[in-house]
């Protein structure tokens, strides 16, 4: 079972932050062979949502709620060894729901890998836009609305 943990960025213990940082790594520079600026100077902006099992960070995300614009969900990640648990489903419907308690009227964004589209779409998410290349990986900007 996961247990959640939001903290805002100067709420992150430097182990927390490295770990989040690491699983970030793994997955989308290293797993993904993607090199890109995965720190890219705005996590200070965004709330962390930590996803813990019994060894540990397994799944992640940061959320972002301004008071009167679109609200976004990014960095979506869940570890190797929290994959077919449905760890992804559970990261993501709490996330939503932080974001929903804080900024019940905006819509939600996030940019999707376009092979997570048929997953972030039964959460009710929908593409919106034309296909575009985010560090040469496909994505679609996908919005959730009430």
């Amino acid at each position: 079972m996961l247990r959640f943990r939001v903290s805002t960025f100067d709420e992150l213990n430097t182990r927390q932050l490295h770990d989040i940082l690491r699983l970030r790594q793994d997955i989308f520079i290293v797993e993904q062979n993607c090199p890109y600026h995965d720190i890219d100077g705005t996590d200070a902006n965004w709330l962390h949502l930590c996803g813990y099992d019994d060894e540990g960070l397994v799944a992640y995300t940061r959320l972002h709620c301004p008071g009167n614009e679109t609200s976004e969900i990014g960095r979506v990640v869940v570890h190797q060894r929290g994959r077919g648990k449905n760890y992804g489903r559970l990261l993501m419907e709490r996330a939503m729901t932080e974001i929903l308690a804080r900024a019940p009227e905006q819509p939600i964004e996030l940019n999707a890998q376009t092979y997570l589209l048929e997953f972030y779409g039964s959460l009710g998410f929908v593409a919106i836009g034309d296909e575009y290349l985010e560090d040469g990986i496909p994505h679609k900007l996908m919005e959730y609305r009430r």
